[in-house]
């Protein structure tokens, strides 16, 4: 059985800001590649701790890449550990999101900066710095948005917000919202 475990819209913890990370220790090298191997397995393209219940500033991802045949694939796994959006592009996009706690739930519009530079440690302990735009930028704010407690619902317009709502408590009924 998993050591940690998968969390839900409803669930209390997906609404806490997380908390830095002092030391990387091994069980936050364990955190983080099981969170690799969860996403990988559930069709994520991006998972925040938080979402296994572990309210600390840890998220991974892989960045979307067009290949000269115009297919997608995708990168090796990054991790952010401590990340830090150091700025963002003024000039936006908007688009829809799913997100693994917010099951069979692709919502928009969403409307996100088109780049971004973050800064970060990674696995080792080295600090560095990223420019992200178009959909890895957005997979970035995503992901970021998770360790400060805000999921994707929460940046959509009120209408639309409101129109999904049903959905959202059918969500929360059929995982729960245990602690």
């Amino acid at each position: 059985m998993a050591k940690w475990r998968f969390r839900y819209y409803g669930d209390p913890v997906l609404r806490q800001k997380s908390e830095p990370i002092e030391e990387i220790t091994d069980e936050i090298k364990e955190l983080a590649r099981y969170m690799i191997y969860y996403a990988d397995n559930h069709n994520g393209i991006g998972l925040s701790a938080v979402q296994l219940g572990v309210p600390i500033r840890l998220f991974v991802l892989r960045d979307y890449i067009v290949q000269p045949d115009g297919k997608w694939t995708v990168s090796p796994p990054k991790i952010y550990i401590n990340p830090k959006i150091v700025w963002k592009s003024e000039e936006t996009n908007i688009d829809t999101e799913g997100c693994m706690s917010v099951p069979n739930l692709n919502v928009g519009p969403i409307e996100r900066p088109n780049e971004l530079t973050i800064e970060a440690t990674d696995l080792e302990g080295n600090r560095f710095i990223e420019q992200r735009e178009g959909l890895n930028a957005r997979v970035s704010f995503h992901e970021n948005d998770h360790l400060n407690g805000v999921l994707q619902i929460d940046r959509l317009p009120p209408n639309v917000r409101k129109r999904i709502e049903p959905q959202l408590l059918a969500i929360k009924k059929k995982y729960g919202s245990t602690p």
